[in-house]
């Protein structure tokens, strides 16, 4: 009676401590921070791991936010208390790999019948919006003029995409990470432009340029290719 239990787990948070079973840890799943206590099999690794079932895990990170983590572990219910701010609780999801789990249980299944504003964004805009693209996690972006602003599936706003031309005409997400533009030519020139951005940094990782050739220079295109293409005479 007085021994430990091979399926309990004890972690030191921030100096609280929590008591768990490791079958509400693996709910978490193999790719998330608690799964590299686990062997192939789900069983946990506590000589390779590098404690023992009398010790505790200390995790140097918010108690409050571990508590309301590890009830959705448990109950598969997202409960906030007052004092846990929600933007904590989502970096402190990420941090342990189960941000997928709270997005669930606070969104559920995507229902477009039972469509509901969640929350407005205000902001002021360098024109009017040509595009508003959702994000595969959730997310969205609003290209308004030549800027796209970018927005994770929290609202919170990531820094702005700027393709140095003079109007964005599309975007679109090509993954969670990544972002492509169109934009239309600069005043005075004829080249448009693609560019590949990432969606959380604004950082420009490719582009793309584009230009347009009008009919005059299509025709001495054309004539110069037709004089480069003659057949060779024999001698």
């Amino acid at each position: 009676m007085g021994g430990a239990r091979p399926d309990r787990i004890r972690f030191n948070v921030g100096g609280q401590i929590f008591e768990t079973t490791a079958t509400t840890l693996a709910n978490a799943g193999r790719n998330s921070f608690f799964g590299v206590i686990f062997d192939d099999n789900w069983d946990v690794l506590y000589n390779e791991g590098g404690f023992s079932q009398s010790q505790e895990l200390f995790i140097d990170r918010n108690p409050d936010c571990f508590a309301v983590l590890l009830n959705l572990l448990r109950t598969g219910d997202l409960n906030i208390p007052p004092n846990v701010s929600e933007k904590s609780l989502y970096r402190e999801a990420s941090f342990y790999g189960i941000l997928d789990h709270v997005r669930a249980a606070k969104w559920g299944q995507f229902d477009g019948n039972r469509l509901r504003l969640s929350r407005s964004v205000w902001g002021r805009a360098p024109g009017d919006g040509t595009a508003i693209r959702a994000g595969p996690d959730g997310g969205c972006c609003v290209a308004h003029g030549s800027i796209v602003h970018v927005y994770d599936w929290m609202l919170e706003e990531h820094p702005p995409l700027n393709l140095d031309h003079q109007r964005v005409n599309d975007v679109g997400f090509i993954d969670a990470d990544n972002i492509v533009i169109s934009a239309c030519e600069r005043l005075g020139t004829l080249d448009g432009g693609m560019g590949l951005f990432s969606s959380t940094t604004g950082e420009l990782r490719y582009k793309f340029e584009v230009s347009h050739i009008n009919s005059h220079e299509n025709k001495d295109r054309d004539r110069e290719l037709r004089k480069g293409s003659q057949p060779a005479r024999s001698v």
